[in-house]
């Protein structure tokens, strides 16, 4: 094995190829023109000035958008607006990535410290790839999954911790997580789960407390469920296909063809779901006991002394448990828009996750030479693959949306809108009034 310096060097050198070209990709073909529920943006702040009352103003904030509380999202559009006095969605987008950084550093001190450099550099050519293009280029979407994963995994590596501080601090990232989207809720019951493994009683029972409370806020005057409960419905008579839809979704990673009526596509992420679902198992299960047996007499001797499972399982468990959920939840009730919906870009950002958090799971339980020999070069060609794949995709959308947007200019309809809506939410007025006062300045390449 090379001296530490050297490790350090190869791996750093290596790992900076996928982060340069994501980096480079992300100011390329990031751009400012908005798409759909984009216009939830200017919207904002065109709102924010019609409510000349605070408390007004607090409850636009608050409003739901579809089924989702982005409290974050205004909140960080608003502060752009009135440092910058631009809306600028392209930087509101490149500045959420930031992100990124987060999990690395938190990935990082969750791996084996012996030949950790080793262990890490498969991660930037997994985590940096084009498999979930919407949720990187896609301004809303992006800034809510990411500020939810930001947020969320900080949570879970806090509370993974024993400090009151950081468990302080994780509540309030889970609160963040969850004005995000609506998808943050998972993260109390993940956080609960930490907690409850800990034995953690006290703690515990703050948890359930506050979060009780700012669960019946969060739920106050929230829109129509009935869509949900449509889905439930279909459950009950289409068990199976949730099963299935279930697994399709945990590898959706492995999803490399674009066809949607291409039952390949189900073949490949169903058996990938189910190789993670049983490594995740099997992992947790022996990395978890069977080192501890000789130690303790008992599990509930084990549990009830806090040594069930150390920070590292902790936090993987936590991120696990959030990535597990979401399957579930869409399981649940998406099912009845039939298996492919389980494929659609921006899920597959938590497919790809729950692939990572299981590689840095087997990675406490595999050799350094094993990962060398075999993840990593799988981990190269899995980046390439997804150039190749997506590419193409990436560079049209931006193409589309430049062209959508003289549409929209000259013609009033477009970048998501019928022609009627746009007139009925006053869309393109709106965005004149907004070029006139030089607050909005559209990419044009």
């Amino acid at each position: 094995m090379p001296s530490f310096p050297r490790i350090k060097l190869i791996s750093f050198l290596l790992g900076l190829i996928p982060f340069v070209f994501f980096t480079w990709s992300l100011f390329t073909f990031s751009i400012n023109i908005p798409w759909l529920d984009d216009f939830e943006a200017p919207m904002t702040i065109r709102a924010w000035f019609a409510q000349p009352d605070w408390f007004d103003r607090v409850k636009m904030i608050w409003f739901p958008n579809n089924e989702h509380r982005i409290v974050t999202l205004r909140l960080w559009v608003m502060v752009h607006y009135f440092v910058f006095h631009t809306l600028d969605l392209k930087a509101l987008l490149l500045t959420s990535h930031i992100y990124i950084i987060i999990i690395f550093v938190l990935f990082w001190h969750n791996l084996p410290v012996k030949n950790r450099w080793w262990y890490f550099l498969p991660i930037p050519f997994l985590y940096l790839n084009f498999q979930y293009h919407l949720n990187t280029f896609w301004f809303i979407v992006s800034i809510q999954r990411n500020l939810v994963i930001g947020f969320g995994f900080l949570a879970m590596y806090c509370l993974s911790k024993g400090s009151l501080k950081l468990f302080i601090t994780g509540i309030c990232c889970t609160m963040l997580a969850c004005l995000s989207n609506s998808d943050g809720l998972l993260f109390i019951a993940a956080g609960g789960m930490i907690l409850l493994t800990k034995f953690d009683i006290k703690k515990l029972g703050i948890w359930i407390g506050v979060f009780i409370t700012f669960l019946i806020l969060f739920f106050w005057n929230y829109p129509s469920m009935g869509s949900n409960q449509n889905g439930l419905i279909y459950l009950a008579g289409h068990p199976w296909q949730s099963i299935q839809g279930f697994f399709v979704f945990l590898g959706g990673s492995a999803d490399y063809f674009n066809e949607q009526d291409s039952k390949v596509r189900l073949v490949f992420s169903f058996a990938m779901g189910l190789l993670l679902f049983i490594i995740i198992i099997g992992g947790f299960q022996r990395w978890v006991f069977v080192k501890a047996e000789k130690k303790y007499a008992s599990f509930w001797q084990r549990w009830t002394s806090g040594e069930l499972a150390n920070k590292h399982q902790l936090f993987l468990a936590g991120c696990l448990t959030f990535c597990i959920l979401n399957g579930v939840l869409l399981a649940l009730l998406r099912s009845k828009s039939g298996p492919f919906v389980f494929l659609i870009g921006n899920y597959k950002i938590i497919a790809t996750l729950a692939m990572l958090l299981t590689y840095v799971l087997a990675s406490h339980l595999v050799s350094s030479n094993f990962t060398m020999k075999l993840v990593l070069p799988v981990a190269v060609l899995f980046w390439l693959s997804s150039i190749i794949t997506y590419y193409p995709a990436i560079k049209n959308r931006k193409e589309f949306l430049l062209n959508d947007y003289q549409t929209f200019i000259h013609d009033k309809q477009g970048l998501g809108f019928s022609k009627e809506n746009v007139k009925k939410y006053e869309l393109h007025l709106m965005m004149v009034q907004m070029l006139d006062k030089g607050e909005y300045i559209p990419s044009t390449k």
